[in-house]
C-alpha cells in the first residue's frame, strides 16, 4: 500500500508538463489472462486508493475491484477497456500476471509480444499459471495483506527463499529462457485450496479462517510458447536442484538403511550449490552434475549419538541419498515432456559449441536420452544441543 500513496502523492505534484492525474488513471496491480470461445480475455485488478486509505480501511470495502475485456488478439481486448472503465489503464505498476491453463496451451507469444511493446508495462512482473479460470484467481482477497496481487508477489518471493518448490519467473525470465538453445522454461502455478467458495468478499476477511486460500501448486512446463504439462511440488524441487535454483530449504530423510524418503528427521539447507559438465557419448550426452550443500539438523528421530563424528557423517550419507533421490525424481518426470527447463542445452553450447551444432537441430529427440551421473557433498555444521534425539535422551534420564 505504501508504494500506491507514495505514488499518489507524485502524481498529485503540480508544475510538471506531462503530470498524470491519479483521478484520470486506473492503477493495475494484477492482469488475468483466458482463452474463452475463441477469444482473448484480458481481466484487470484495479486498486481503489480510497479503499486503502487509513480513514477508511474500516468501511468494508474492498481495496480492488476486477473487470474484464476481451477481444481476437491482446491489444484489442485492452483497447476495449475503454467501454467499461472510466479511466485509462495504467500498467506501471502491474505486479502479477496470471495465465489461465486454456492460455498457455494455446500460447503465452501474444502475451510476450504485448509487454514487448507496451512502454508502460514492466520486465520484472511475475508470471503465474492456473488450472482454473485466471479472472477468479484475481477475485480472491488474500488476508492480511489488501492488494491481491501484492500478496502473490509476496508468496513466490518467500517460496523461493523458504523452501525452493519454486522459482521467481518475471516476464524477463521467461523471455531469456524461451529465445535461449532450449526454448523452455518452467512457470508456477496457483489453485484456489480449501472448500472451493471464493473468498471475494470482504465479509469473509472478518473471519479468523477464509472458506478458501490461494496457493503455490504445481509446476507448469512452457516448451516453444505453449504449455506441455505439470510437474507436482516434489518433482519441481528436483528440478530446482538440478537448475542451481535452490537458496535454502528443508529436507526431510529416513534413518533407516536403505531406505529413501521423509521418516521425522529433516535438515535445514542454508546453502547450495550445482555445477554440471556435459560429456559427449555416442552421439549423445552425459551430464555430470555436483551438488554441494551445507545445513544445519531441524529433526532427528534417528537412535545414534551424534556427538560421535562417525555418526554425523552417517546422517550426512543419508542426506546425500535423499537430495539425490530428490533430483532423480525431477529428471525422471520432466524428461518425458521433451522440455529442457534445466537448461541443459545452454550448458552444452557453453561448453561444447561447435559440437551443439550439431545436436542443436534435433535436441527434442537427445535431451530424453541424456544421461545423469549425479554426486552430492553434504555438510552438516549444526547438530543442535543434544547428541539424541528428544525420546531416547528422556529414556536414558529415566535409566
Amino acid at each position: 500500500m505504501k508504494f500506491i500513496l507514495l505514488f499518489a502523492s507524485f502524481l498529485l505534484l503540480t508544475g510538471c508538463w506531462n503530470r498524470v492525474e491519479l483521478n484520470e488513471i486506473a492503477i493495475i496491480s494484477a492482469t488475468g489472462v483466458d482463452w474463452q470461445d475463441g477469444k482473448w480475455v484480458m481481466s484487470y485488478q484495479i486498486v481503489i486508493p480510497k479503499a486503502i486509505s487509513s480513514g477508511t480501511s474500516g468501511s468494508g470495502t474492498a481495496a480492488v475491484n476486477v473487470f474484464s475485456t476481451e477481444g481476437e488478439n491482446f491489444r484489442m481486448a485492452i483497447s476495449k477497456a475503454s467501454e467499461e472503465s472510466a479511466r485509462r489503464l495504467y500498467f506501471s505498476h502491474n505486479q502479477v500476471v496470471i495465465i489461465s491453463q486454456e492460455a498457455a496451451r494455446k500460447g503465452i507469444a501474444p502475451l510476450l509480444e504485448a509487454y514487448l511493446r507496451n512502454h508502460d508495462s514492466r520486465e520484472t512482473v511475475s508470471v503465474f499459471l492456473s488450472k482454473g479460470n485466471a479472472r477468479k484467481m484475481l477475485e480472491q482477497l488474500i488476508p492480511p495483506e489488501q492488494i491481491p496481487g501484492a500478496a502473490v508477489q509476496r508468496m513466490i518471493t518467500n517460496e523461493e527463499t523458504g523452501s525452493a518448490a519454486f522459482r521467481q519467473m518475471t516476464i524477463h525470465s521467461v523471455l531469456k529462457e524461451l529465445l535461449s538453445n532450449t526454448k523452455a522454461t518452467g512457470i508456477p502455478g496457483l489453485v484456489l485450496a480449501g472448500s472451493g467458495k471464493s473468498t471475494d468478499s470482504v465479509d469473509e476477511m472478518g473471519k479468523t479462517s477464509t472458506p478458501s486460500k490461494v496457493r503455490l501448486n504445481e509446476l507448469g512446463l512452457i516448451h516453444g510458447d505453449k504449455l506441455v504439462g505439470w510437474l507436482n511440488d516434489d518433482q519441481s524441487r528436483g528440478v530446482m536442484w538440478l537448475s542451481d535454483n535452490v537458496d535454502k530449504t528443508t529436507v526431510s530423510y529416513s534413518c533407516a538403511e536403505n531406505k529413501v524418503g521423509p521418516d521425522g528427521s529433516s535438515v535445514r539447507i542454508m546453502k547450495a550449490s550445482t555445477k554440471i559438465q556435459s560429456v559427449p557419448m555416442n552421439n549423445k550426452w552425459k551430464m555430470k552434475v555436483k551438488i554441494e550443500a551445507k545445513g544445519v539438523l531441524m529433526e532427528y528421530s534417528c537412535h545414534h549419538d551424534l556427538t560421535k563424528p562417525k555418526e554425523v557423517e552417517r546422517v550426512e550419507r543419508k542426506i546425500e541419498e535423499e537430495i539425490k533421490a530428490i533430483a532423480l525424481g525431477g529428471w525422471k518426470s520432466v524428461r518425458k515432456y521433451k522440455t529442457d527447463i534445466m537448461g541443459f542445452g545452454n550448458i552444452i553450447h557453453e561448453q561444447h559449441p561447435k559440437l551443439w551444432k550439431e545436436s542443436s537441430g534435433n535436441w527434442d529427440e537427445l535431451f530424453p536420452l541424456t544421461e545423469l551421473e549425479i554426486s552430492v557433498k553434504m555438510k552438516v555444521e549444526s547438530t543442535g544441543m543434544s547428541g539424541r534425539n528428544f525420546k531416547a535422551a528422556q529414556e536414558k534420564a529415566g535409566s
